[in-house]
């Protein structure tokens, strides 16, 4: 049951089949429509295919009747869904840019906080510094007055106000901070 016949192929790209039976080798083709590629002969479609590749018609082509309304149809359905598209992401990149803006604001906050704590720092160290260089003698005569007011605010007894200044600043502190700072 062997078949004689030689197959029938058809283009990937076109709705016309090439038939290669005896007839057709034995009809004269111009040779515009054949390209020869050794002892291979290939006849080139003579009309265009009516669609494209992906198997769609192309746009340019005008249709007519109950074609071209799906076609208005499913392009007026395209252009609705890009519009809803565009509007989300512009939403999104709304949001966005408002968080973005937020954490640029909350970042020059921290920087700021971080250089008060750091001139506070600067402060602090100076006047650890300088308490360090300052006699100890120096530093309980700057505050008698201060001391002196805040006890006469609270004692009512100002015999037991004067002996407390008596003995309180009245004693001699030889104390080296090199050797406090050495332990």
């Amino acid at each position: 049951m062997a078949n004689n016949k030689t197959p029938i192929y058809t283009a990937q790209y076109s709705n016309t089949s090439t038939n290669s039976d005896e007839s057709d080798i034995s009809s004269p083709l111009p040779s515009s429509h054949t390209v020869h590629y050794g002892p291979i002969q290939i006849r080139l479609c003579r009309k265009p295919a009516p669609t494209i590749a992906t198997g769609r018609r192309p746009k340019h082509l005008v249709l007519a009747g109950e074609e071209a309304i799906k076609r208005e149809k499913r392009r007026e359905k395209n252009r609705e869904a890009a519009r809803k598209l565009k509007e989300r992401r512009q939403c999104i990149e709304d949001e966005l840019n408002k968080k973005l803006q937020k954490l640029q604001g909350e970042h020059a906050n921290l920087q700021n906080y971080l250089q008060q704590l750091q001139q506070r720092k600067q402060h602090l160290q100076e006047k650890v510094n300088n308490c360090l260089i300052d006699p100890i003698d120096e530093l309980l005569s700057n505050d008698d007055e201060d001391i002196t007011l805040f006890l006469e605010q609270y004692l009512g007894d100002l015999d037991l106000l004067n002996e407390f200044n008596e003995s309180s600043f009245n004693f001699d502190i030889d104390i080296s901070f090199n050797s406090m700072t050495d332990n």
